[in-house]
């Protein structure tokens, strides 16, 4: 990948930049076919629309993916209608995956990894406005998965957004009334 001059074909640049971290392809196959049993066309269709089509994987990385749990027998397939087959994740796959589940914290340290490297590479405006998209686009998530909380996780998480929204609203008036320094003395930060 060339950093050197910009080029005209931004898309070219980002060639070689993976989407999605590896192995973590695997962890999602597996929490889908955990809910119901799905082709690999499915599963492509699903990723694409829970990324709001930012993300499509392609058919070179999902079938081998799924041969290969089949192989190792963490999924199986349930039927073929013609081409298509529908696979289900086994006994062996269900124990497997709630292990792995059970260890989110870790995932997501590693997953918030990647994010943190990247924030490197932006300046401190870019990032700024990259946490802000990032708000944005948690406040849409949690949206449209609130359908899928019992009551009782959707009183816990509002209590966890009452949080999020008072730091907030400190931050928001921290910005506008001047940044105080380490010392305690307000600089404008214009």
């Amino acid at each position: 990948m060339n950093l050197g001059a910009p080029s005209k074909n931004t898309s070219e640049d980002l060639r070689g930049l993976q989407s999605v971290p590896r192995g973590f392809l695997r962890l999602v196959i597996a929490r889908l076919l955990q809910s119901k049993e799905m082709s690999g066309t499915d599963i492509m269709d699903v990723l694409e629309n829970r990324s709001q089509g930012k993300w499509r994987p392609s058919p070179g990385s999902i079938y081998p993916m799924l041969a290969t749990m089949r192989h190792e027998g963490l999924i199986e397939a349930v039927g073929a209608g013609g081409r298509i087959s529908t696979y289900r994740l086994s006994g062996k796959g269900q124990e497997r995956f709630r292990e792995v589940f059970r260890h989110k914290n870790q995932m997501d340290d590693r997953t918030r990894l990647h994010r943190l490297l990247w924030l490197q590479l932006l300046d401190p405006n870019d990032r700024a406005y990259f946490h802000m998209n990032a708000v944005s686009i948690a406040a849409e998530a949690l949206a449209s998965d609130m359908s899928e909380l019992t009551q009782f996780q959707r009183r816990k998480l509002a209590a966890r957004i009452g949080k999020a929204i008072e730091k907030l609203e400190q931050l928001a008036d921290t910005m506008e009334n001047g940044v105080k320094s380490s010392d305690g003395s307000e600089n404008s930060s214009d």
